[in-house]
């Protein structure tokens, strides 16, 4: 029973061993997530403009490429946010400078 108990430990043991050093355990720290996050940010391609009365985020879009969108408007909306933090597409403010997506 003792050689059976220590076997399964051993067994136990190896299996942890493996799991961290193929897989891993540790959570990425808060740096990294934020390294992660600003890789996302650097690959959408923008231009900064401010906003003017009566402008939408869908206007500027339009306006700059002189027709209708190329993309799902839940992705403009996630690029934009993506761009800006903290921000919300819905709730633009007159006199405030933006990141906004640009799309070919």
């Amino acid at each position: 029973m003792k050689k059976f108990i220590f076997l399964l430990l051993l067994f136990l043991s190896s299996y942890i061993v493996y799991r961290d050093l193929v897989i891993g355990t540790l959570h990425p720290s808060s740096e990294t997530a934020a390294a992660v996050v600003q890789s996302k940010q650097a690959a959408i391609p923008y231009r900064t403009v401010t906003i003017r009365p009566g402008d939408t985020l869908l206007s500027i879009i339009e306006k700059e490429l002189n027709g209708p969108l190329p993309v799902p408007l839940e992705q403009l909306i996630r690029d934009f946010e993506r761009l800006n933090p903290g921000e919300h597409a819905q709730t633009l403010k007159i006199g405030k400078t933006y990141k906004v997506p640009i799309y070919r």
